[in-house]
């Protein structure tokens, strides 16, 4: 296996779960709240902001330009009692 096919590998492994499934957004969203948890925690709420514009930027970007239609199921919502 070159190392072409293995580059290949490892980023269509990032970016898909498992099943297939697109992961980058997921992935961009988690590392986005995972820092602006960490700026905010230490005083800095403008680059937390910031940092949660792009998490939303990314998730936004994946949906606007990808053709994958996800499954229907229980989502996160921010109503607590789960109506959409």
């Amino acid at each position: 296996m070159s190392l072409r096919d293995r580059a290949r590998e490892a980023l269509y492994g990032a970016m898909h779960t498992d099943d297939g499934s697109p992961a980058s957004a997921r992935r961009a969203s988690q590392v986005a709240s995972t820092l602006a948890n960490a700026a905010s925690e230490h005083g800095h709420n403008g680059t937390a902001a910031v940092i949660t514009g792009l998490g939303v930027a990314a998730v936004a970007a994946e949906c606007a330009l990808s053709n994958y239609v996800y499954p229907p199921g229980e989502y996160a919502t921010f109503r607590e009692d789960g109506t959409k």
